[in-house]
């Protein structure tokens, strides 16, 4: 017996004797296998970065401030491409390749102008690095998908997609630099996606 609202419902409930399996209907579709394809090609190559920054504090002493982000691996030397504000300020780096070892890393160069940094891995991991192939912006169009990989909220190796919103957009650093170029999209990015593929 039910009440639902001011009417009242009898009747029975049939529990199976065996538990039914659940099968995925249909077919994955060619959106979803080029997504997953490149999610795998992708993912292994992609960093994450955390920072500590020591500060001091007449009050509290001496404190650390941390941080995080993405970076990608740009080639078989170690090196890791990300954002300039990601590691701004580190005094201490360790990336991880998505595995439980981090590795330490020390900071090559950085342009806050253009809000991009480089990094180089300290200790390598133990197989070969996976690099990110590098694309042409200039043969873009609006409506193109698009895969973004990062770290976001600290959650290993997260895929957004979406499209090529527009092309060509001025946005500003943090140091409120005028970037010129810059791809739009709606992928979502949340915390933690800067510097990412």
């Amino acid at each position: 017996t039910l009440w639902l609202g001011d009417r009242l419902y009898r009747g029975y409930v049939y529990v199976a004797d065996e538990p039914k399996l659940v099968a995925m209907e249909g077919k994955l579709s060619d959106w979803e296998k080029s997504n997953i394809e490149l999610f795998q090609a992708a993912s292994p190559s992609v960093a994450y970065i955390t920072t500590e920054q020591y500060r001091f504090s007449p009050m509290q002493g001496v404190g650390v401030a941390q941080g995080a982000g993405s970076g990608f691996i740009w080639d078989k030397a170690g090196h890791v491409v990300t954002n300039y504000h990601v590691i701004e300020g580190a005094q201490k780096l360790s990336v991880s390749m998505g595995g439980q070892k981090d590795y330490a890393a020390t900071i090559v160069g950085g342009d806050p102008d253009t809000d991009l940094a480089v990094i180089r891995l300290l200790e390598k991991p133990a197989g070969p690095l996976t690099v990110v192939p590098m694309g042409d912006s200039d043969k873009l169009s609006v409506g193109q998908k698009v895969l973004a990989i990062g770290n976001p909220f600290g959650l290993d190796r997260t895929l957004t997609t979406g499209v090529i919103s527009g092309l060509q957009r001025p946005i500003r650093a943090r140091n409120n630099r005028l970037i010129e170029g810059a791809i739009q999209t709606d992928a979502s990015i949340n915390p933690g996606n800067s510097g990412g593929p």
